[in-house]
């Protein structure tokens, strides 16, 4: 199976939506997750299905102007590289005590499309030490090269 670009597009837009405050759909997010699908946060640990939506919930409690933008994509075979910034203001303590500060994060995911046509494997990565500079004030920018 090759999955074509604007296919990839509509597929994967549902399941992005949920990280964004103002456009999350449950029902639509979860219908393009295949039943068995898995969220790999490490090499060898995963999320089911059925545990990402308590987690997602748990996050959107934390910081629930949470955005995602995604910023580029690419298509080869059965899998889909997403490459996107995250976003949000949390509400308390998220990772460091409060500080009323925002993060703008980069995310990389790496989709796999399952033979039902469902997203059925995510490998994803987030800045989060970025995250955490930006919460505490200590981030420093680097001059675009």
């Amino acid at each position: 199976m090759t999955v074509q670009r604007d296919a990839a597009e509509r597929l994967i837009e549902p399941f992005y939506d949920l990280f964004r405050a103002k456009r999350r759909n449950w029902d639509a997010g979860f219908a393009v997750l295949a039943d068995d699908w898995r969220s790999y946060y490490t090499n060898g640990r995963y999320r089911t299905k059925a545990a990402t939506r308590p987690y997602i919930e748990g996050l959107f409690d934390l910081v629930p102007d949470i955005n995602v933008e995604i910023l580029y994509l690419s298509v080869d075979g059965i899998y889909i590289a997403v490459r996107s910034e995250l976003s949000g203001t949390p509400a308390g303590d998220f990772m460091v005590p409060h500080t009323g500060r925002s993060f703008s994060i980069m995310t990389i995911d790496v989709h796999e499309v399952g033979d039902d046509g469902r997203l059925s494997v995510l490998h994803h990565l987030e800045d989060w030490g970025t995250a955490i500079r930006q919460l505490q004030g200590t981030d420093q920018p680097q001059e675009e090269q």
